[in-house]
């Protein structure tokens, strides 16, 4: 069946936004709220602070600034995300758009202006009673103080933003509202929609060959016509990034990405580029045999005459006998958390009762799933289409939700700060959550292995997906770095590289493989992609502790969860008992993955 407009998706799958704002009236009287405030502050930015009351004063209208601006992204994001092709929706992250450009703008200000306090009076004003709870505010700033360029550059950058963010907005736009991918028929000869999305979260966990194959096809048939416009843009945000490192005078590109904010409330990793070499030639050496070896068993359980990259994901059998429905998917997400405790709990309940999560799958949806915070609630866009693997999605962006609850709950908007080497273990455990409520659900042996080829898709998503992007990433930057030219030629090459790579020969590879580079938002993300083995290692070791019954680490987590700002990812980990700056989490998750490949080796020959 083609898929269905926004107009013809029923309320009971879309998300409530008028705890956000009533109507599109009230959110731009919240656009103007928001442009009012940048103003007040870069006007007291823009004179002497003669003490802690003058910068307790700026950081209080820095929290509305930065509250509300969250919840005019959120409103915006949240409608373009439904449908991006709908001209309203444009218009509003266009205005969203230049509000923020106006948020950072004040931002950069405010910063600047603290910056020309002499470090000695600033640290004399932070242990000020109005100032010591903006601690990590102002350690962020001590962090980026030594890389700062002089202010009129850095407004300059402010007042940018958005075209720095430009390559990223034409990938969305491409993915989401121009390309056609054309319809395919399943193997019952049924109408099926296809999207980078689609085909990514639904249609490679599909039993069918045929329309696994026939998806994958369209997929690329449907990117093929824009390798080159999206070849300028990623290229254009690499290069970017390279001379911003320069000019910021950090010894390299990763010296940068892993030492500066994202933007929003995304943290840097505070980790040196070595930490991501690190993981990356552990998943790259020591995952890859496992996951070639389940590949070659692919083959054989299901009869392939050769494996392609679509048929990586696939399930041996067929996982379900019927089509879930949402209110299935509610069940097994709030029976999976009942080991978290009431906290989890009671979160999830409510995301589920206050409709917090759009689940509809509509023409022009955003090409992906995402959390994202707001100062009532977080939202989650998960579109579901009845398939196990939408399940571990949907519960995935839910333990974002839980984790973003709390941590705003408890932080002030200047603090609030989230790195992406920890972000992912709040997702990824509850992916294992669900898996282990499977397990307990199953009644023999192929019920079992049914389970775990599910458990599979968490670890091919966040271990083989996202790290197979990050090497990309990796040998692109390298390239950059070294300063030679980006091209359409150099993406295909690099993309046919990595997975040939880390598949050898148990895959075979074909145009797919050369336009993996553009089936992803995460690549305009800089460093992103590997922090997803950061978390689910940690996540695996951590359900493992949780499930073994020790309240004292589920209670550490709690606390960890709660944390908005101030602490660094590795200190987060540490807390609940993991050394995440050590390969030996990650060969522990592996080894956990190599047990799985034999569980299934054993089930199916």
């Amino acid at each position: 069946m083609a898929l269905r407009s926004r107009s013809e998706v029923p309320e009971h799958e879309t998300w409530d936004l008028t705890p956000l704002f009533a109507n599109v009236e009230a959110w731009e009287e919240a656009v103007r709220r928001v442009r009012q405030l940048a103003d007040e502050i870069a006007v007291m930015a823009s004179k002497s602070f003669g003490g802690p009351a003058d910068v307790a004063r700026a950081l209080a209208l820095h929290d509305d600034m930065l509250r509300l601006g969250t919840d005019v992204e959120r409103y915006a994001m949240s409608k373009f995300a439904e449908d991006a092709t709908d001209q309203g929706a444009q218009r509003l992250m266009s205005m969203a758009q230049l509000a923020l450009d106006r948020v950072g703008e004040a931002a950069e200000s405010l910063v600047a202006a603290l910056c020309r306090v002499p470090e000695g009076d600033l640290a004399a004003w932070r242990a000020d009673e109005a100032l010591r709870p903006y601690a990590p505010y102002f350690g962020e700033i001590d962090r980026e103080r030594r890389h700062r360029l002089a202010d009129e550059a850095e407004k300059v950058l402010a007042a940018n933003s958005s075209a720095f963010s430009l390559p990223s907005g034409i990938y969305e736009a491409a993915t989401g509202a121009d390309m056609r991918f054309e319809p395919v028929r399943d193997s019952d000869g049924r109408e099926v929609g296809v999207t980078p999305s689609a085909l990514l979260m639904h249609i490679e966990t599909s039993h069918d060959t045929v329309l696994r194959h026939r998806a994958y096809d369209s997929v690329v048939n449907g990117l093929r016509p824009y390798q080159h416009t999206l070849a300028r843009s990623l290229g254009a945000k690499i290069q970017n990034d390279v001379v911003a490192a320069r000019l910021r005078g950090f010894s390299s590109v990763f010296e940068m990405l892993q030492s500066t904010r994202l933007g929003g409330t995304m943290a840097a990793n505070q980790v040196p580029p070595e930490h991501y070499f690190m993981v990356q030639d552990v998943m790259m050496n020591e995952l890859a045999p496992h996951m070639r070896r389940l590949a070659q068993l692919r083959k054989r359980a299901m009869g392939l005459e050769k494996v392609r990259l679509c048929d990586t994901k696939a399930p041996f059998v067929r996982l379900t006998d019927t089509e879930l429905t949402f209110d299935d998917a509610r069940e097994l997400i709030l029976e999976a958390a009942r080991p978290l405790g009431d906290t989890y709990g009671d979160i999830l309940r409510r995301a589920f009762e206050e409709r917090w999560i759009y689940w509809a799958r509509n023409r022009g949806n955003w090409n992906g799933a995402f959390c994202g915070e707001s100062s009532v609630h977080p939202y989650v866009f998960s579109p579901f289409e009845g398939g196990m693997y939408g399940v571990f999605v949907m519960a995935h962006e839910l333990g974002h939700a839980v984790h973003l609850h709390l941590a705003c709950q408890n932080e002030r908007p200047s603090n609030l700060s989230f790195s992406n080497l920890f972000i992912e273990t709040p997702s990824t455990l509850m992916e294992h959550m669900v898996a282990n409520a499977l397990i307990r659900r199953a009644k023999d042996d192929a019920a079992r292995a049914k389970v775990r080829m599910m458990q599979m898709f968490t670890f091919h998503h966040d271990f083989v997906t996202h790290q197979t992007e990050a090497e990309i990433l990796r040998r692109l930057y390298t390239i950059a770095d070294r300063g030679e030219p980006l091209s359409t030629d150099v993406f295909r090459r690099v993309s046919r590289e990595v997975l040939a790579d880390f598949w050898q020969d148990a895959v075979d590879l074909d145009e797919g493989a050369d336009l993996y580079w553009m089936r992803q938002p995460h690549y305009y993300m800089g460093l992103y992609p590997y922090t997803y083995a950061v978390g689910l290692a940690a996540s695996t070791l951590l359900a493992d502790r949780i499930l073994a019954g020790d309240d004292e680490v589920l209670a550490r987590w709690i606390e960890v969860l709660r944390v908005g700002g101030g602490k660094t990812p590795l200190e987060l980990f540490a807390h609940v008992g993991l050394d995440m700056g050590d390969p030996s989490p990650y060969r522990e998750a592996i080894r956990k993955v190599g047990e799985i490949v034999d569980e299934l080796e054993h089930a199916f020959t």
